[in-house]
């Protein structure tokens, strides 16, 4: 028994000398691929290794060395949920319906009254009409001027240029530079649950690796929150690793703090950040925010059983716990409709990219269909009630629960839609116009921002970019203009790439 413990004992010392040299190189600024894989790793590969332990130091070491503490000033957030739809929402079937557009290419979902006279949403979004009194609609954004997937999402996720010469970190990732996180056993930044595009453009740039999201999900193109026994597997407990030998590690890390190196400042700081690791591994508070089963059934009923249901209310269960960024990423899972998956014969991806049969649900003749890819002539009409009945849901239960008072929500989706429909009745990529939302925070319920033309091709009126959503978060959470981040090069630069913030919700 004597040489088993001294054994284990060898082991953990030999983990924490591990950890100390991973943070050693995290001291330097420059940017270093390979720590942060290792880093993105350690996050599935079971907390209870030290991952977010390593994952904690990391963070208390880059926000040691980010300069003093910042007066923010008097924001009206404290927290930010940003609800990304993947694929591009067409912009007249969602918030900027256009009933006088030419007849070949008018959408067969007109408009319908919302709660706030005078304004109209899409006929998809009759639940999200009842809440618009709730929400501030900007009809003016514009994307990327490349209007790809990849150079949008990057845009809003960064407000940056894709084409920037170096590589800015997420907005996620800044704000959690600067204003840290009000949970300390909870990490500031979290995909909930994290897939496709989102995961090819996120980032720390510049930034510690420790500044990446923590991503609940695992696998690229996303997994069914829906399926029962769903759970964040980086919480998940080594195999083997029982009550009685959680305790017992436990046990050696105490006796650990009489050793020389648990005397340095280096030792005492990983102690600390294993506390609070296990704090999260242990704290019924903290467990609780990833339990949906402590809802109500009529809640879960409202958000909705599937998978989309259950992304937008662990978003605001963990928005409630105090997570200071929460990113929600959605592609339905194939089962929503009952076809088979990406790749197979007829086979669905469910995001908003709909460059065939738009409104049509069935083959189309065109070339995605025939190659098995993706769509499959799957039409916006059949994602949309799953999109409003959670977003309508998320907004009503945080006003309910007063979360809007300090909580700015953002609805973004990367790219608007062709006015035109295109030989197989479908809308083409279009970044000239397109809609977002944003709720909370002392956003102005009811209003409507800027206008497009009347057939929602182009804005007419206040033209706003990824750059300027960018410091209209940075202005809600109370973060001045003056404020820079510095480059390894020690260059000072602004947290936009010329970004003004949307003055209408101020």
């Amino acid at each position: 028994m004597a040489q088993v413990r001294h054994s284990r004992e060898r082991t953990i010392r030999g983990s924490l000398r591990s950890i100390m040299q991973i943070r050693t190189r995290h001291r330097s600024t420059a940017p270093d691929p390979l720590a942060r894989r290792r880093f993105l790793k350690s996050l599935t590969a079971g907390a209870l290794g030290l991952g977010l332990p390593e994952w904690l130091a990391l963070e208390a070491r880059a926000k040691s060395g980010s300069g003093p503490a910042l007066s923010t000033g008097d924001g009206a957030a404290r927290r930010v949920l940003v609800i990304y739809e993947e694929g591009g929402i067409s912009q007249m079937d969602s918030f900027d319906p256009k009933p006088g557009a030419l007849a070949d290419h008018r959408s067969p979902f007109g408009p319908i009254a919302t709660s706030v006279p005078g304004t109209h949403f899409s006929s998809l979004m009759p639940l999200t009409a009842r809440q618009a009194h709730h929400l501030a609609v900007v009809r003016s954004m514009t994307s990327a001027s490349t209007a790809g997937h990849r150079e949008c999402c990057q845009e809003f996720f960064k407000g940056y240029r894709f084409t920037s010469p170096f590589d800015f970190p997420d907005i996620g990732s800044v704000v959690t530079d600067i204003l840290g996180t009000e949970r300390p056993e909870m990490p500031g930044y979290i995909f909930c649950p994290g897939i496709n595009m989102p995961n090819a453009v996120s980032s720390t740039g510049f930034l510690p690796a420790a500044r990446a999201p923590w991503k609940l999900g695992t696998r690229s193109l996303g997994e069914n929150l829906a399926e029962p026994g769903w759970e964040v597997k980086s919480l998940r407990p080594s195999r083997g690793l029982g009550r009685d030998r959680f305790t017992e590690r436990e046990a050696l890390l105490d006796s650990l703090d009489r050793s020389p190196l648990a005397a340095s400042a280096d030792g005492r700081a990983m102690r600390d950040h294993t506390a609070h690791a296990l704090d999260l591994l242990t704290s019924p508070t903290a467990q609780a925010a990833f339990d949906l089963s402590r809802e109500s059934e009529a809640t879960r009923d409202r958000y909705g059983r599937d998978h989309r249901g259950h992304c937008y209310l662990l978003g605001r269960r963990l928005i409630e716990a105090g997570v200071r960024f929460v990113t929600v990423t959605v592609i339905q899972p194939p089962e929503h409709v009952g076809r088979p998956g990406y790749g197979q014969d007829k086979g669905v991806f469910l995001n908003w990219d709909h460059h065939e049969g738009i409104y049509h649900n069935g083959p189309c003749g065109g070339p995605q269909g025939n190659s098995n890819q993706e769509r499959y002539g799957l039409p916006h009409p059949v994602m949309m009630p799953s999109l409003d009945r959670s977003f309508s849901a998320l907004i009503e239960d945080m006003h309910q629960r007063g979360l809007l008072d300090d909580t700015l929500v953002c609805f973004v989706t990367e790219m608007g839609r062709t006015p035109k429909i295109n030989r197989w009745g479908g809308r083409d990529h279009w970044s000239r116009a397109m809609s977002i939302a944003f709720a909370g925070a002392g956003c102005p319920g009811g209003a409507v921002i800027g206008a497009t033309d009347k057939h929602g091709g182009d804005v007419t009126e206040r033209l706003y970019t990824p750059y300027d959503y960018a410091e209209t978060i940075y202005r809600k959470l109370g973060i001045p203009e003056s404020q820079r981040l510095e480059k390894p090069d020690g260059v000072a630069i602004p947290l936009s790439d010329g970004g003004q913030p949307i003055r209408e919700l101020f």
